[in-house]
């Protein structure tokens, strides 16, 4: 049993949560934690619950991804200066809408893993708990990390 409920926490390395992006059979956007043992990942969601034995992961990453947005912003002390020095039209004019760009980055837990003849992925958002996402993947590279893999197309 996970959650509340676990009777074992016997043998987890690590124990976190994070956000759901992709690749699991939760829906998005869910928190889902996150068991390491030496030999297998646990998620648990929910009552769902997926193992993910450690001899099928090919790699553990973090990914940033940086998302320009750009935001119009109104110069309410613009339109008021520009008021006061010609009315009306200076108003329009020096209070009209500016761009500004606002730069947000996010942060994902990336897992690689071969199921049958294919590589898969899992994501987490891990904007909440870097620290935790930085531990798997040491722990990963230390204990996991494949020699190299061979995939033929």
């Amino acid at each position: 049993m996970f959650g509340k409920n676990k009777k074992n926490f016997d043998g987890i390395t690590i124990y976190t949560a994070f956000h759901h992006v992709n690749g699991l059979p939760i829906p998005e956007n869910i928190l889902c934690e996150v068991f390491s043992y030496p030999d297998r990942i646990d998620f648990k969601s929910g009552s769902t619950e997926i193992t993910l034995a450690r001899t099928k992961i090919m790699d553990i990453f973090i990914k940033t991804d940086t998302e320009i947005r750009k935001q119009l912003v109104s110069s309410a002390g613009g339109a008021a200066a520009g008021a006061m020095l010609s009315g009306s039209p200076g108003a329009a004019i020096f209070g009209r809408a500016k761009t500004k760009n606002i730069k947000t980055t996010t942060s994902y837990l990336i897992i690689a893993y071969q199921s049958e003849q294919e590589l898969k992925y899992i994501g987490f958002d891990i904007r909440n708990n870097p620290p935790s996402a930085r531990k798997l993947v040491k722990e990963f590279q230390k204990t996991c990390a494949p020699s190299g893999v061979k995939i033929e197309l």
